[in-house]
């Protein structure tokens, strides 16, 4: 778990750094569209915390969250063994 989730965050944070905005957060959680994420907003169902930082817009959550959330969410699926063998 803590290797998987160590590599979502490097991803994360490569690509939107430290922090996820609104705009990057509704994709990196997997909502089909912003308008999806607004109504799990509104209906205080998101997976992760938001929060407000002083003298900016928007809501942030922090990319480790992402991740950690992420990571939880593989890990709780069984893993399926290929059991149809080799090709022939």
């Amino acid at each position: 778990f803590d290797t998987l989730s160590k590599e979502l965050e490097a991803s994360l944070t490569c690509s939107y750094g430290p922090l996820l905005g609104s705009r990057e957060l509704w994709k990196a959680l997997g909502y089909t569209s912003p308008a999806a994420f607004r109504q799990a907003r509104n209906r205080n169902t998101l997976p992760i915390d938001e929060f407000e930082i002083s003298g900016r817009r928007g809501r942030f959550a922090l990319t480790q969250d992402v991740a950690r959330w992420l990571a939880e969410q593989r890990m709780s699926i069984p893993q399926i063994k290929n059991e149809q063998g080799n090709c022939s």
